[in-house]
């Protein structure tokens, strides 16, 4: 579920896209992410539930368009996130691959997907260009997840009653969907105490995977922002924030593998030619955005099964 950078050794010729892959991938996702909401749906009109049991396969034409209330506002919040980076490489004229998508049973990722990522294909020599890309993505998905967070929220319904059992999945809600539920409904409740539509699940689904590439950490979107900030001196807070995570990861395991991942990856940012040259204040303005919307969409235990 993570947007992921690998960079090659410059010089590499441009080559010739294989879009049948993108596309293929990009299909594979929309199949799984709409299986997902068809079960999504399902538990928010219960009368789904009948029909899902008379039907050979969830993907009967008469569910499939209740899957799409998930899967479309969901691969419009992933796409948007990845075009950031892809248009502001192009931009740039840094050779990227489009984006790849990455389809998983939803049985086992519940959403059925594990988010997308593009590949960059030479060195980032100038941080400027390093921090334009790194933020764009996260906030071109943002722009998008708001709006469909607030209907979302707005179109969810109170369960006075919930119904718990060994293995409910509830999902913990970060400060904007709280601040969202105070302005439709003047108060806050958590995931057991309410219907979720599956707008709002797949806007929380955006929100997390935005948080999880602004994680501070190496070869993630934070990891690049913040080397782009602080230059050298992010290679005195690696550590610290990796430990930090660690920590976290008592609470909600799933941070343990991104511990792993930054282990793998690289702790510290590699270079860039201009490192001791300062961004300039708009750029920092836009950091500290950036670090806003972070604080909005990070939760300490994004999942809770009982």
């Amino acid at each position: 579920m993570s947007e992921v950078w690998v960079s090659a050794p410059a010089a590499v010729p441009r080559r010739k896209e294989r879009w049948w892959l993108h596309g293929l991938l990009f299909a594979a996702t929309f199949l799984t992410t709409t299986y997902a909401g068809v079960v999504f749906a399902a538990g928010f009109r219960p009368a789904l539930l009948l029909r899902m049991e008379r039907a050979p396969s969830l993907f009967d034409p008469r569910l499939f368009k209740e899957g799409l209330v998930f899967s479309l506002p969901l691969l419009a919040i992933l796409l948007a996130h990845e075009l950031g980076h892809y248009l502001m490489c192009r931009r740039y004229g840094i050779d990227a691959s489009p984006p790849y998508f990455i389809p998983f049973p939803p049985q086992i990722s519940l959403v059925g997907t594990m988010g997308a990522f593009i590949r960059i294909r030479e060195q980032i020599r100038d941080k400027r260009q390093l921090f334009d890309m790194a933020v764009a993505g996260p906030i071109a998905g943002f722009a998008v997840a708001v709006p469909l967070l607030a209907w979302g929220v707005s179109h969810s319904r109170v369960n006075p009653s919930p119904a718990l059992s060994e293995g409910t999945v509830i999902f913990q809600y970060p400060i904007l969907v709280q601040l969202f539920q105070k302005l439709f409904a003047g108060t806050t409740y958590t995931s057991m105490d309410v219907v979720e539509h599956p707008v709002l699940l797949a806007a929380w689904f955006g929100l997390f995977v935005t948080a999880l590439n602004l994680l501070p950490l190496g070869q993630l979107d934070g990891g690049h922002a913040v080397y782009a900030v602080f230059g050298r001196l992010q290679r005195v807070l690696a550590l610290p924030l990796l430990v930090v995570l660690a920590v976290l990861g008592l609470k909600w395991p799933g941070w343990w593998v991104w511990v792993l991942f930054t282990l793998v990856t690289g702790i510290r940012h590699p270079p860039v030619t201009n490192e001791a040259e300062p961004l300039d204040d708009r750029r920092k303005l836009v950091a500290a955005g950036v670090l806003l919307i972070f604080v909005l969409c990070f939760a300490p235990v994004p999942i809770q099964v009982l």
